[in-house]
């Protein structure tokens, strides 16, 4: 949103839904009061939807023929899930300039989170928190080729952002995403799909929520040495939540129902300022109002 972070909202189809319902995601900035620090990005996929890739592929070319990637077809190539869950250390290194420049690989760790569900933690390191920079572009290379065979195309200036200032102690967190990250809901191209299948854009949300339940995604800022002060909509110890989104229950939302039918219906009509109004009242997501904060470092 993304936010997604890196995922894309469909509504054309339910094998886009279902593929992109396998993900939880998190990613955690860590800074220091000299700026430098880490990131902290989670992928774990479900492991009910791993054993059916398992499956698909015994069969032999199945998962490109039902994403319809490998034979000409207009689906996401299912098979680069199992390539995303299982990342070599070199296509992570790639992945680093994701983030900003100068920022670097520094470890990753295959495993299960608390809940089973299989994929990695990566950590990249910087020295600048001032030339990081997070946006729907911030995610793995296979996640990118992913979203391209399903002909969707991620772009730095749509879905939100998140950049840094950082001036003596006090650290300054531009995001976008209460402003810009209704985008992932709102694509015409989407929205016209659900109109031939002879259903509301809400209607299509609804059927594709029961197939993102547990899927997560979310964005924090953590203080490494602690927070004297800030003006955070929401901070607990040394960390900032900007971003925390349980994509099933959110999509159920009628608040948010209403607006994409209102955008299918007059897309003039949908501002930023209805976006983010819209963002603010949905109760399974908590993100920062401000398109700026401060937080005064310890």
């Amino acid at each position: 949103m993304l936010m997604r972070s890196f995922l894309v909202f469909c509504l054309a189809t339910f094998t886009l839904c279902f593929s992109t319902s396998c993900l939880r995601t998190s990613t955690v900035v860590r800074v220091k009061k000299d700026g430098n620090g880490s990131i902290i990005a989670r992928y774990y996929f479900s492991p009910e939807m791993l054993a059916m890739l398992d499956q698909l592929g015994e069969l032999g070319g199945a998962l490109g023929q039902l994403g319809g990637a490998a034979e000409g077809g207009n689906g996401p190539d299912l098979g680069l899930i199992r390539e995303l869950a299982t990342p070599d250390e070199q296509s992570l290194k790639a992945d680093a300039a994701g983030y900003g420049e100068a920022v670097r690989y520094a470890s990753h760790e295959p495993g299960k989170d608390e809940n089973g569900w299989v994929g990695y933690t990566v950590a990249y390191e910087f020295d600048d928190i001032r030339k990081v920079r997070i946006d729907q572009t911030s995610i793995p290379g296979k996640a990118k080729e992913f979203v391209a065979s399903a002909g969707e195309e991620l772009k730095k200036d749509e879905g939100g952002s998140i950049s840094f200032a950082l001036e003596g102690n006090v650290l300054t967190v531009k995001s976008t995403f209460a402003k810009d990250g209704m985008d992932g809901f709102i694509d015409q191209k989407q929205l016209d799909q659900a109109k031939e299948m002879g259903m509301n854009p809400s209607e299509a949300l609804k059927m594709s929520a029961g197939m993102m339940q547990g899927m997560r995604i979310g964005y924090f800022v953590r203080a490494e040495d602690g927070i004297a002060e800030t003006n955070a909509d929401h901070a607990t110890g040394d960390l900032i939540i900007l971003s925390d989104a349980d994509l099933g229950k959110v999509l159920l939302d009628p608040d948010l129902g209403a607006f994409i039918d209102r955008a299918a219906a007059d897309p003039k009509a949908v501002t930023p300022e209805t976006a983010k109004e819209t963002m603010l009242k949905l109760e399974a997501m908590t993100i920062e109002s401000k398109d700026e904060i401060t937080v005064k470092l310890k």
